[in-house]
């Protein structure tokens, strides 16, 4: 074979392998570049699907496509949106840890309201993942919006803060002066006032509105708080009137339905167990209406009669989730544990898994099945699955129950698994503090810097804990020095790093960078306190105990008060 010969066959064998590797590549290519289309397509048929069962009334499996979609794009917002409106329309504990979800996606202000709409909803008082949603929005000055006060306002009024409720009502009012929903929305609560010099116009407020209106909405709005008020002050007739009225509108609701239910109760009215039966009828195979009339009933000490109704439905509507977990309701309200268990034991209620093992948890328990009860529990704090939303469902359910202890481990897994979650470090936090537990404080803040390693908030904290109980002092010394360079002008860290260099011998550069601060920031509880130990220390006690007065009905720890009156020379009083 000649060279030439030889030589083209080699270029050919070359084109042929480029060749064969530029196929392979486009191959390759279209196959990564094909990914995202591919993810986008089953992401909208499992959407598609979604809308079907919806439609259809079918639940379960409108919820599991719509997971699906969430895993093909676990980052859509939208698909994550409406997991988060169908669990809160069937009163899901999974709820709100969707909104969460939501809110973790797309961090915007409406969403944040979103889930303190849900939480409000959701929550049992004092409402903690609402409250901290609030907090959050006032340290990113999102407050200067009609809705943020409207929201305010009904957790200030879900947790009996009235004065704080009508404040944001009227913030609302003076934000967006032509909306008659917040004029509405400040008369429902003003209406409430013991002063009928106040109480009375705002009742006629509501009065005018639901008969001059040209807005059904509003109508509607205005006649569900006249149902309510006069439920409130024992007026069952005229709270019969307006409920009437209120069935009569177009913009009428089920759950309104189920209000008029509570006010023929009220008055003693004959039909109501006929209407009672006409919207079991009307509920049909609608799975949050089925919720919604069994906890009505639930919450009346009829839960025989929720759950008689209940197993004349389908099996296959029985064991769709939110009804599953209302004839459980029913069972735990009729304390019928064998029941319950009998229930429970062969289902699997896949993403809400750990709430079944709850109930299972308490029927065992009931039944003096400990070791059984234990092996349940086990499986609730080492469950593997999600993002900690069904273990945040199951510490509220622990919380109407009153397992305080059992409570504070599920937080505990909640926050190891998913250190996001505020709310639960909050409420960590809280009983803690509630306790007077400096220790177990320093043991939330301890995991909380590990999970949190550059939050400053949490590095002080445990400086500050650190330092008062004289525990891992190298570290809290250094801490509390990383916070102060942080921001030499924030109070709370200049009091931390200067009560550490108070400990350490060096009271006189403490004292001066306490006293650079102004006197409104030193005057702050969580700053006067220091101020008044520090002065004490240096026999400075008359000026130590103007701070000190400061904090006097304040709560501090022990270990602070203990503090407290040694530098003003109270060692003999308790601490």
């Amino acid at each position: 074979m000649s060279t030439e010969t030889s030589l083209h066959d080699t270029r050919r064998g070359l084109w042929i392998a480029l060749a064969i590797v530029g196929f392979l590549g486009l191959m390759a290519a279209g196959l990564w570049w094909g990914r995202p289309a591919y993810r986008h397509f089953k992401e909208q048929r499992y959407l598609r699907m979604a809308d079907e069962f919806l439609r259809a009334g079918d639940v379960r499996r409108g919820l599991l496509s719509l997971r699906q979609a969430q895993a093909a794009n676990p980052r859509n917002v939208q698909t994550a949106t409406r997991l988060a409106e169908l669990l809160t329309e069937s009163r899901s504990p999974l709820a709100l840890g969707w909104w969460r979800r939501v809110v973790e996606l797309e961090p915007t202000a409406e969403n944040r309201m979103r889930l303190i709409a849900a939480a409000l909803q959701l929550e049992n008082p004092p409402y903690p993942v609402a409250n901290q949603t609030l907090q959050e929005m006032i340290r990113l000055g999102e407050t200067n919006s009609a809705q943020y006060h409207v929201l305010a306002s009904q957790w200030a009024l879900q947790t009996r803060r009235i004065p704080e409720a009508v404040a944001h009502l009227e913030a609302a009012v003076r934000l967006d002066p032509t909306n008659l929903l917040h004029q509405l929305n400040l008369a429902t609560l003003q209406v409430q006032a013991a002063d009928p010099a106040l109480s009375e116009p705002a009742y006629n407020k509501l009065v005018q509105i639901s008969e001059t209106s040209n807005d059904p909405n509003l109508q509607v709005l205005a006649l569900r708080s006249l149902v309510t008020v006069n439920l409130a002050r024992g007026r069952p007739v005229e709270a019969l009137r307006f409920s009437a009225r209120l069935l009569n509108s177009p913009a009428a609701g089920f759950n309104d339905k189920v209000q008029h239910l509570t006010v023929l109760v009220s008055a003693g009215d004959p039909a109501t167990n006929t209407w009672l039966h006409q919207l079991q009828q009307e509920a049909g195979t609608n799975a949050a209406r089925i919720t919604v009339l069994a906890s009505w009933l639930n919450d009346r000490q009829r839960a025989r009669e929720a759950l008689a109704w209940l197993e004349t439905l389908p099996p296959s509507l029985r064991t769709n989730p939110p009804v599953t977990l209302a004839v459980a309701d029913a069972l735990v309200a009729l304390q019928d544990w064998d029941g319950l268990e009998a229930w429970l034991s062969p289902q699997n209620w896949e993403a809400q898994e750990p709430v079944r093992l709850t109930l299972l948890t308490r029927a065992a328990r009931e039944r003096g099945q400990r070791s059984l009860a234990e092996g349940y529990w086990r499986r609730v704090l080492d469950w593997p699955g999600g993002r900690g939303e069904a273990l945040a469902a199951v510490a509220q359910i622990l919380e109407k129950w009153g397992w305080h202890s059992e409570v504070e481990e599920v937080l505990w897994a909640l926050v190891k698994r998913a250190p996001w979650h505020d709310w639960a470090w909050e409420i960590l936090v809280k009983n803690r503090y509630a306790a007077g537990d400096a220790a177990g404080l320093f043991q939330v803040y301890s995991a909380m810097y590990e999970a949190k390693p550059n939050a400053l908030e949490v590095k002080n904290n445990l400086a500050a804990l650190g330092l008062l109980l004289q525990r891992d002092l190298d570290r809290c010394r250094r801490l509390a020095r990383e916070v102060y360079l942080a921001d030499t002008n924030n109070p709370v860290w200049v009091s931390t790093f200067a009560f550490s260099l108070h400990q350490q011998g060096d009271t006189a550069t403490a004292l001066k960078l306490l006293e650079r601060l102004p006197e409104e920031a030193r005057r702050r509880p969580e700053v006067a306190v220091y101020m008044a130990i520090i002065l004490g220390s240096q026999g400075r006690r008359d000026e130590a105990r103007t701070y000190a007065a400061l904090v006097e009905n304040q709560p501090l720890l022990p270990e602070e008060k203990r503090l407290l009156q040694t530098a003003l020379g109270e060692t003999n009083q308790q601490g």
